[in-house]
């Protein structure tokens, strides 16, 4: 009885060291639990970082790659070239100020136009990834960033998010989208056309922003869960305005104009019922209400963009800081500054210098 009691406390103590960490939540990534396609269990492991808890260090997309061709494979949402979208990470809660956000680290997110043989680099983050002053609820966690725009259309293209944070641990999650073809679906003014995602409903209620990378200064309180809506078909109320921001909720893809303030917003393509239109239309307009507020306490993060060949833009760093990994960081008290890091870079806050790492 005492040698059992010893190995639960030390089970529970691996289970806590390994559990505090990050995940991608938007789009819902292979196996995830908001992922609509999932079938059977959820992979429990998404927060964890590679290697961790004695585990088989996981192949790319921690090791979900043969589900790619499968009903659990089938792409959540749909993007074209040229497109600014977002994506949204989520975690588990600790006590351990080392676990959750790990207030920061750098990211990458990219493409595999093969099944996942290589990755392609679009966008990176050189420190303040996740955001510093958000939290583990993923409506504090947005980033937004543009699709390649000779990105190869595809159906089940995967797109995929890294990060190492300054403990010196790697994690990877991937989510299958479709990536439209260039044929013109993009409005003339340039701004982006909209997503369309998979048609079941996300077990969770949560806010998908696309507008600005900057974080929130005070973490937004979760919304409580909703019983699933059953999906209704209804007409837009109105064609997709340009210049606006853009937030997925409840089943909604609403607008409002970008960066200032507004007295209304409008949803369309929604799959909530026409009665229930105009109370998601005030909650948007209470959650772009408070990111206006936010943008204009921070300083938007620098972005720095150059027109690259998709073919030219380099490999995704996927060997670093794991057992038998070719890379390793520095950690403590320095970021990932990302070697290779693509011509879409956005710029950290400055908190913590930036190193880049040791690679055999």
């Amino acid at each position: 009885m005492h040698i059992n009691a010893l190995l639960f406390l030390a089970l529970a103590g691996l289970t806590q060291l390994c559990s505090g960490h990050m995940h991608l939540h938007y789009p819902p990534t292979l196996k995830g639990e908001n992922n609509p396609f999932t079938q059977g269990e959820s992979d429990p492991y998404l927060n964890y970082n590679y290697g961790c808890c004695g585990r088989e260090v996981p192949g790319p997309c921690k090791g979900h790659l043969d589900l790619v061709d499968t009903n659990e494979g089938k792409p959540v949402v749909t993007w074209s070239p040229g497109q600014k979208v977002n994506f949204t990470l989520s975690g588990s809660s600790t006590t351990d100020v080392k676990g959750g956000t790990h207030y920061g680290g750098s990211c990458s997110v990219g493409f595999s136009t093969d099944k996942g043989k290589s990755f392609k680099v679009a966008t990176t983050w050189n420190g303040d990834c996740p955001h510093r002053e958000g939290s583990i609820d993923p409506s504090t966690q947005s980033f937004d960033f543009t699709i390649p725009a000779d990105l190869p259309s595809g159906d089940r293209t995967i797109f995929a998010w890294t990060w190492v944070n300054r403990e010196k641990e790697f994690n990877m999650n991937c989510a299958v989208v479709t990536i439209a073809g260039s044929d013109g679906s993009q409005d003339p003014g340039g701004q982006p056309a909209s997503s369309s995602a998979a048609s079941k409903p996300s077990p969770t209620s949560s806010t998908v922003p696309k507008q600005s990378s900057a974080a929130p200064s005070q973490p937004l309180k979760s919304q409580s869960p909703e019983p699933p809506l059953q999906p209704t078909q209804t007409q837009p109320s109105s064609a997709q305005p340009t210049n606006s921001a853009q937030y997925t909720l409840e089943g909604c893809t609403c607008s409002c104009p970008y960066q200032t303030w507004s007295s209304a917003c409008s949803c369309f393509e929604c799959k909530s019922p026409t009665t229930k239109r105009h109370l998601i239309e005030r909650k948007v307009l209470e959650l772009h209400k408070r990111h206006v507020q936010n943008a204009e306490k921070l300083n938007v993060p620098v972005r720095r963009a150059e027109a690259v060949a998709w073919n030219s833009r380099p490999d995704m760093l996927l060997s670093i800081d794991f057992p038998g990994a070719s890379c390793h960081s520095k950690g403590n008290p320095f970021e990932l500054e990302f070697p290779d890091p693509g011509p879409d870079v956005v710029a950290g806050d400055g908190e913590y210098e930036l190193a880049t790492p040791d690679c055999t």
